[in-house]
């Protein structure tokens, strides 16, 4: 019973992978019907939050902005560092076009607090709700994220031909292939974080 609980468990686990690293990105590449292209104005940061591994180890930070379009309607964006004060300064009136997935928040904190954010703006009105933003760079995170599953499953299929011969590798070979193993276990948690 055992043994088949592990199988199961294994098997799930590898389907969860393989989903957040090739099924949902190219549903992500693929949505046309949650695309939306917008012609923004203006948009300022509204909140920055930085991710870690038990509040220790920081991995990375995200940043969302409110961006105004030009029928007045204000959408919160998730972009790059800098996003808006690359592309909108004070003294100029740049219009921007932007094509961007409509995707739902997925952190309730990271939800919430947009949301208090949101509500403390009156006079804007959010066609998408504090619930939804637009992400930008949908594109690179999906293919990032096709690179590593892909990158895996290379370093999957070396071990797996390898595993037999181990012994007859070199020491050096052995390394290479557990530093590259190590960089691989990082970029999975990265993606799928």
């Amino acid at each position: 019973m055992k043994k088949i609980l592990r199988i199961l468990f294994i098997l799930v686990f590898i389907g969860f992978i393989f989903a957040e690293l090739f099924i949902f990105p190219v549903i992500d590449l693929t949505n046309k019907d949650d695309r939306k292209t917008l012609n923004i104005i203006y948009a300022s940061e509204i909140l920055e939050v930085e991710h870690s591994i038990n509040y220790l180890i920081p991995f990375g930070k995200d940043y969302y902005y409110v961006g105004i379009d030009e029928n007045d309607d204000a959408y919160l964006i998730h972009a790059p560092k800098k996003w808006a004060e690359k592309n909108f300064s004070e003294d100029s009136e740049n219009i921007l076009e932007i094509t961007a997935l409509s995707k739902e928040i997925s952190d309730y904190e990271i939800e919430r607090e947009l949301y208090s954010r949101v509500n403390q703006i009156e006079e804007l009105t959010f066609p998408l709700g504090s619930s939804q933003c637009l992400e930008l760079t949908y594109v690179r995170d999906s293919i990032m994220k096709i690179a590593t599953g892909l990158f895996a499953l290379i370093l999957t299929l070396i071990g797996i031909l390898n595993s037999k011969r181990i012994h007859k590798l070199s020491q050096i070979a052995v390394k290479i292939y557990a530093g590259a193993v190590l960089i691989c276990i990082v970029l999975l948690l990265i993606a799928i974080i």
